[in-house]
């Protein structure tokens, strides 16, 4: 991984049951700060200890410890240290296609509840994530990039509890 702050514009698509599409923007800073916002899903916000999930429709904020995060989420792989990767997953290179190198993840954890994870990085930048979870539902995300180590505001990474939520604290 050749950046340590990334802005990225995403398109989600989920297929098989409970299919669903959504986009938004990604930011991500090194070692474990990242930013997740569309307009209809739960802003997802880790300052690098807690991540912060805010549903403003349900007036909700729930809270766990970045720790807590699967190793197979794709915030979490993409701020993973290589020694970190090879400890949570078999990783092999797939491919190459012209500047795309294609690798696949395999959790070494039987208990995943992803059977697999290929990623592609064109110019060592990710451009497209593909999860199959165990129950054979998959997700694609193709990554744009916005910006490749600029400096990110750290309000980014930063959440302000709104007054009169419900907060649900699984720190």
């Amino acid at each position: 991984n050749q950046f340590q702050q990334l802005h990225l514009r995403f398109e989600q698509r989920v297929t098989g049951p409970g299919a669903e599409r959504q986009q938004g923007d990604f930011y991500l800073q090194r070692p474990a700060q990242f930013r997740l916002e569309s307009l209809d899903q739960p802003l997802v916000i880790s300052d690098g200890e807690t991540i912060y999930e805010y549903d403003a429709l349900l007036a909700q904020l729930k809270l766990q410890s970045f720790d807590a995060l699967d190793a197979s989420s794709p915030a979490k792989v993409l701020l993973m240290s290589k020694a970190e990767l090879s400890a949570s997953f078999a990783v092999t290179f797939d491919a190459a296609s012209g500047t795309a190198e294609h690798f696949v993840l395999v959790p070494t954890e039987s208990t995943s509840l992803i059977a697999w994870v290929r990623m592609t990085f064109a110019g060592g930048v990710p451009s497209q994530i593909t999860l199959m979870t165990q129950s054979k539902m998959q997700v694609s995300i193709t990554l744009s990039l916005v910006s490749l180590n600029d400096a990110l505001p750290a309000s980014l990474f930063e959440f302000e509890t709104p007054a009169g939520i419900d907060v649900i604290d699984d720190r």
